[in-house]
């Protein structure tokens, strides 16, 4: 389940880790080097690179800083930012809709006293989170609650 707070930490780590954009002037003896020889043919990115590796990172949930990447590390501070920026926007329906989730499932989880809580993470273990919602089903009151989604939360979250 993508969490909000790990998609506030990307928008965090992108203000600390990115490139200046600016470039220092090569020696004048790499230049003649690199005139004797041919130059190496270089893979040039773009912003849209750089949201590629974003998208597909946030589908694998796996939000991190990618300032350093090759797909994004010629992007400035304020390129990569805006980069950041349209993905998250581009799934704001998505983020929030987990928020609002992992609020219902936090609710709930604190309705529980301590024994069934306990309860819920042994039969957690010895069946399956598929199980556990199955029977989460009859303490949660509205059906649009995927009590099995929960139950997962409830296994990586808070067991």
């Amino acid at each position: 389940m993508r969490c909000a707070a790990s998609l506030v930490a990307i928008a965090c780590l992108t203000l600390s880790g990115c490139s200046d954009g600016a470039t220092s002037a090569p020696s004048a003896k790499a230049e003649s080097a690199s005139a004797a020889s041919p130059a190496p043919t270089e893979t040039t990115f773009t912003l849209e690179d750089c949201k590629a590796l974003l998208e597909s990172n946030f589908a694998a949930d796996a939000n991190t800083d990618v300032s350093r990447e090759p797909e994004c590390s010629a992007l400035t501070k304020d390129e990569y930012v805006q980069a950041v920026g349209d993905v998250l926007t581009g799934h704001k329906d998505d983020i929030l809709a987990d928020a609002a989730d992992q609020t219902v499932y936090d609710e709930t989880w604190l309705a529980l006293d301590a024994t069934t809580q306990t309860s819920v993470c042994d039969l957690m273990t010895s069946s399956s989170p598929e199980s556990v919602g199955i029977l989460l089903e009859d303490m949660v009151d509205d059906p649009s609650v995927d009590t099995v989604e929960m139950a997962q939360y409830f296994n990586e979250e808070k067991c």
